[in-house]
């Protein structure tokens, strides 16, 4: 049984303007894709929490985050506007388990709410139901249009939601502090602004030298074209993990320029090439005023890294060296890179290679700047690391026909293992090579941290 809530909000700032960088960004992905590409998930509700609770903290966010208050102005031929109302009203669904499992029929909400588009000019950016069970509400299922947050806007979200709750819950406790980041309409006013515009021009720039050095491709095309056309695979590897935490400790740079420099290897191993183009996925909020944002903010940039014959340690160097430059120039007008890009393919005929993409989604804003991340630790000894290859783990998942790039590898944010998520289109990268990456990453790793355990032993 469904039941619903009409919460009505108010929130500061209203206005029409165009989308913000991150937001055209994502908007020409969902376009090419078909699909409003939306996230979230289930949380499990802390004992006591009602629904009249719930539907406060929507109540709150909705108020307090411009990007959940933004539908869309649809514009033919061209770009949609972003429309952020001050005020309206929302549905909170209050779905009943009755004797079955409140978490799976919670999971089913999400499930349901995934299949159906949203309407960008009329709906709220922002699914959401609460699952109880005999009366006591237990869980949370909620989804949001990535045009409204990225997976990092969503980490902050919940943060907002944790502090309200505990305010609401604890009458002593401190309220939440007023919201300091910058909001969408805001992000819009400082892209038109002179310094806006000469920081998109410094990104082009270098995105410029980048793509010229690029090759005009990366894979050839397979003979044996599967259908569904484009496969998942995903690998475990405690080995990996330790052995990334050992070189990052040994080297001085996060694990996540370990595991960039991983990836350039093994396609450049896969590939035969000694340069390897990534584009990676940077969330951004390291910029002054961007920490805590609600928002989509993350854009992708792509970096040169040289391989060759250089021992791992060196290219582990270089990769972070790229990294850096990489995350300087991530904020920028798509339109501006789409323009490089035909002048590019006009002089030599065919656009640059740019289709490998890398998004660590453990990142949070403290190590973009890329200092040691603070998550190395004593090296394992080298026996024990040896032995945890034999439990790695490699399984293949979805497979579909949904428009994407040709390679998109994701470090996932689970914890004491490396997860490494991989979407291939296998017309040019067949699954066998799938696997192969898969397993070449980690061998990278391994190969180049057993030596180094050896050497402070």
């Amino acid at each position: 049984m469904t039941d619903t809530v009409i919460v009505r909000f108010e929130g500061a700032g209203s206005g029409v303007a165009e989308l913000s960088w991150g937001q055209h960004e994502i908007w020409q992905v969902m376009a090419d894709k078909g699909d409003s590409l939306p996230i979230g998930g289930v949380r499990a509700l802390p004992p006591g929490q009602t629904v009249a609770d719930v539907a406060a903290g929507l109540g709150f966010v909705m108020a307090r985050h411009q990007s959940l208050r933004t539908r869309l102005r649809l514009v033919s031929g061209g770009l949609p506007r972003q429309v952020v109302h001050a005020s309206g009203e929302i549905a909170l669904e209050v779905v009943d388990a009755g004797d079955g499992d409140p978490a799976e029929a919670a999971a089913a909400v999400v499930a349901g709410y995934m299949t159906r588009s949203f309407d960008y000019e009329r709906d709220w950016p922002v699914r959401m139901a609460v699952i109880t069970r005999h009366g006591a509400a237990t869980h949370v299922a909620e989804i949001y249009c990535h045009l409204a947050m990225d997976g990092f806007g969503l980490a902050a979200l919940r943060a907002d939601l944790a502090r309200y709750d505990l305010a609401r819950s604890d009458r002593t406790g401190p309220e939440p502090a007023p919201v300091t980041a910058m909001q969408p309409l805001e992000q819009a006013r400082r892209q038109r602004s002179p310094a806006g515009r000469r920081a998109h021009d410094a990104s082009m720039r270098h995105f410029e030298r980048v793509a010229a050095s690029a090759p005009d491709r990366q894979f050839s095309e397979q003979a044996d074209k599967q259908q569904p056309r484009f496969w998942q695979v995903i690998y475990e590897s405690r080995a990996g993990y330790l052995a990334a935490r050992t070189l990052a400790a040994r080297l001085g740079v996060s694990t996540s320029s370990v595991l960039l420099a991983a990836c350039a290897a093994a396609l450049s191993a896969l590939t035969s090439t000694p340069s390897v183009a990534v584009s990676l996925v940077v969330n951004n909020r390291f910029r002054p005023g961007f920490a805590d944002s609600v928002s989509t903010l993350a854009q992708s940039f792509p970096c040169l890294i040289e391989v060759g014959d250089a021992r791992f340690d060196e290219v582990c160097v270089r990769a972070w060296r790229a990294a850096l430059v990489a995350y300087k120039h991530a904020y920028y007008d798509l339109a501006g890179k789409d323009e490089v890009c035909r002048r590019i393919a006009a002089e030599r005929g065919a656009e640059p290679a740019l289709g490998v993409f890398f998004n660590d989604l453990r990142i949070r804003s403290r190590e973009l700047a890329d200092s040691v991340s603070g998550d190395a630790a004593a090296p394992a000894e080298p026996p024990s690391l040896r032995a945890e290859l034999a439990r790695s783990t490699l399984t293949w998942g979805e497979r579909n026909d949904v428009p994407a790039d040709p390679l998109f590898l994701y470090i996932n944010d689970v914890p004491d293992t490396l997860c490494y998520e991989l979407w291939a289109d296998s017309h040019f990268v067949s699954p066998p090579d799938m696997a192969a990456l898969m397993r070449r990453i980690e061998a990278v790793l391994v190969d180049a941290a057993v030596p180094a355990m050896d050497a402070l032993r």
